[in-house]
C-alpha cells in the first residue's frame, strides 16, 4: 500500500482513531459497513484515496449501515443518522 500523504489521517488509523472503509463493498457511491464495523466515538474514511467519510446512516427499511464522503444521510427520512463529521 503507498503511504499516506495524509498525515492526520495516518495518525488516526495507527492509533486505531480512525477506521478505513476502502474495503467495505459499496452500494450507490456509499459504503456498506458490515456488521461491527460502526463504533461511535471513531473517525471513518477511506485510505486508499484518503478521503474522510461524512455521514453514516443506518437504513430504515432494513438495517443496512452504509457510509458516505457526503452528509446524504443527516435530514433523509430513509435513514436514521448515526454519525455525522
Amino acid at each position: 500500500m503507498t503511504p499516506i500523504r495524509n498525515l492526520r489521517m495516518a495518525a488516526k488509523l495507527r492509533r486505531g482513531d480512525a477506521i478505513d472503509v476502502s474495503t467495505c463493498q459499496t452500494y450507490g457511491g456509499a459504503y456498506i459497513l458490515p456488521p461491527g464495523m460502526f463504533v461511535e466515538g471513531k473517525d471513518y474514511c477511506n485510505a486508499a484515496t484518503e478521503r474522510w467519510i461524512w455521514s453514516i446512516g443506518q437504513r430504515r427499511s432494513d438495517g443496512v449501515i452504509l457510509a458516505s464522503h457526503s452528509d446524504e444521510f443527516y435530514h433523509n427520512d430513509n435513514f436514521e443518522c448515526l454519525w455525522l463529521r
